[in-house]
């Protein structure tokens, strides 16, 4: 006979049960789970803290670092960087081969993939198909506004630059040179057998899109992102980004076990300066970004803290420069349209002591072009250019200007908030111009959406940015300068020249290694002879990681793959 259950009542208020179940879910959540294959943990929410808002969830659309690092959590390449050295392995692609020479890209997928699950694939199947492979090169090489990756493949697939002038729509057709063989192949025509073709589609602004949710969003995908990465969008406000684990992803380890191990992740927006250490060191975040020099005791604790046992259990992961910091300019109009303004503004200026007392050791000063030297790219033949003031006066003076024509006042606009290691340099420059050449400098503080759009349309006069290199190859930098006249342009800079235009195409289209170098270094140095930039000083990608945190890896580029991330309790 079955046993009738009948309910006791227990009165206890509803507040305490409330604060019991919440501590209760807040410590379930993140403590590690079940134990996987290889000592791996399944479970646990990750967390990490930005100093700004998130501008756009959608692949295309940004270059902000940043949401990158979200955007490759939500939405897979085909190709990817692995590992710290920046090797290139097949993702969504099964198999990836070049033939004819170089000009025919044939590409295999994987059976099974998944877009996660979501109410635009009602009645239709969510299985990723060379269809969407399809319609996300084509809306790459398109006139959307919302592709601003334009420059990664435009020009290089057969029929793209007649796509983006004629204005065509990627949910109504494809570009000529991309070709549907069956659900899980196609083809790619290339108009060269360009040698860096396979690398550009690891970048995670060519992670896969889904066709049937453009359909269905459009734009608003920048904010409801639909991939088929290892997590999605949980929730979203102006204080925490969060994303939950997709049951469904394909991904496994090398010891089979199904990826991701954790249960969320958590990214804390808009958070101020003041606030990332005592986050850390209370546990609230599991990682620091980028920690400047200067700050190492606040998070490190000092030895009185070490001997008391208050330090929190760190390690330190540093990956090798291949971040540049530079200014740029609007070199379509004055002053800065004037090349000997331009040289005025390098020699004025004392990278040297910006590294050593601004940054205090945190950064390479660029006193000569602006690509890291590295294992795989160097370049001789540059002239260092140090700090000199003489010279500086006389080409200003050479350009124009004098006591009867004082140069103008100048607006840089500055994307990072006050007090950060950014802001401090920045005032240096602005310093050091105002001391060496009298010039006045108005500084602006805006977002980085405001920023860009500020450049897009012409009304920015110089402002601070940076740039990471794609991958290994000093390609990844040069890239930034190839424009060609009618095509997407590229908010990083106006530079324009036919010369190096001609030279760039060269280094991605020779099968030589001795003549790619040679191309590649004649690019540099029309840059650093035009002062197209003014380079400031490279940085390693600094991370302080709470121990608790296993399997971390960074990729040259700076994006971190959080499917591989597992916790793991730590006992004192």
């Amino acid at each position: 006979m079955r046993k009738t259950f009948r309910p006791v009542k227990i009165i206890v208020p509803l507040t305490a049960i409330s604060l019991v179940f919440f501590a209760f879910l807040f410590f379930r959540l993140n403590q590690p789970g079940s134990l996987a294959k290889g000592d791996r943990y399944y479970g646990g929410v990750f967390s990490y803290s930005l100093p700004e808002n998130i501008n756009s969830l959608f692949p295309q659309e940004t270059n902000t670092l940043s949401d990158l690092r979200i955007i490759s959590q939500l939405f897979d390449p085909l190709v990817k960087q692995s590992d710290s050295k920046g090797t290139i392995e097949n993702s969504l692609a099964k198999s990836f081969e070049i033939k004819k020479d170089g000009k025919l890209v044939c590409i295999k997928l994987r059976h099974g993939v998944l877009f996660n699950n979501d109410d635009c694939f009602t009645g239709v199947s969510r299985e990723l198909t060379a269809e969407d492979v399809a319609f996300t090169f084509s809306l790459a090489c398109s006139n959307n506004t919302m592709n601003q990756s334009g420059t990664l493949l435009m020009g290089k697939i057969i029929g793209s630059v007649s796509y983006y002038k004629n204005g065509m729509k990627p949910e109504n057709s494809t570009v000529s040179g991309i070709r549907i063989v069956n659900p899980y192949e196609l083809e790619i025509h290339l108009t060269r057998p360009y040698n860096n073709f396979k690398q550009l589609l690891a970048h995670p602004s060519l992670g896969i899109l889904s066709k049937v949710s453009w359909g269905v969003y459009g734009a608003k995908l920048r904010l409801h992102p639909v991939g088929s990465g290892p997590f999605f969008i949980k929730s979203m406000s102006d204080t925490v980004l969060k994303l939950n684990r997709n049951d469904d992803y394909w991904r496994h380890d090398q010891f089979g076990n199904q990826l991701p191990y954790l249960e969320e992740v958590h990214v804390l927006t808009n958070t101020k300066l003041t606030q990332e250490y005592p986050l850390f060191s209370k546990e609230k975040v599991d990682l620091l970004f980028d920690l400047p020099v200067n700050d190492l005791e606040k998070a490190f604790g000092t030895l009185t803290d070490a001997k008391k046992g208050k330090n929190l259990l760190h390690r330190v992961h540093i990956q090798k420069a291949s971040k540049i910091h530079y200014l740029a300019w609007n070199l379509n109009s004055e002053p800065f349209k004037n090349p000997l303004v331009r040289k005025a503004f390098q020699l004025a200026i004392d990278k040297n002591y910006i590294c050593s007392e601004i940054l205090r050791g945190d950064g390479q000063a660029l006193n000569g072009g602006f690509i890291p030297a590295c294992a795989y790219y160097s370049n001789p033949n540059l002239e260092l250019v140090q700090q000199d003031l003489m010279r500086a006066r006389n080409y200003l003076k050479e350009a124009g200007y004098d006591e009867k024509n004082p140069f103008p006042t100048i607006s840089f606009l500055i994307n990072n908030q006050k007090g950060s290691n950014a802001d401090l340099w920045c005032k240096e420059v602005c310093r050091q111009l105002k001391t060496g050449l009298g010039i006045t400098i108005y500084i602006k503080y805006v977002g980085t959406k405001e920023r860009d759009h500020l450049i897009k349309i012409g009304k920015a006069q110089m402002w601070k940015t940076g740039w990471v290199g794609d991958y290994p190859d000093a390609e990844s930098y040069l890239r930034l300068f190839f424009q060609e006249k009618g095509e997407a342009k590229s908010i990083n800079t106006y530079f324009y020249h036919s010369r190096y235009n001609r030279l760039y195409l060269n280094s991605i289209l020779t099968s030589k290694k001795g003549d790619k170098l040679f191309y590649q270094r004649a690019c540099e140095e029309i840059i650093a002879n035009e002062n197209a930039i003014l380079p400031i000083y490279s940085e390693d990608f600094f991370v302080l990681i709470n121990l608790r945190v296993r399997g971390f890896e960074m990729n040259p580029s700076g994006i971190i793959d959080f499917s591989q991330i597992y916790l793991k309790t730590i006992e004192n």
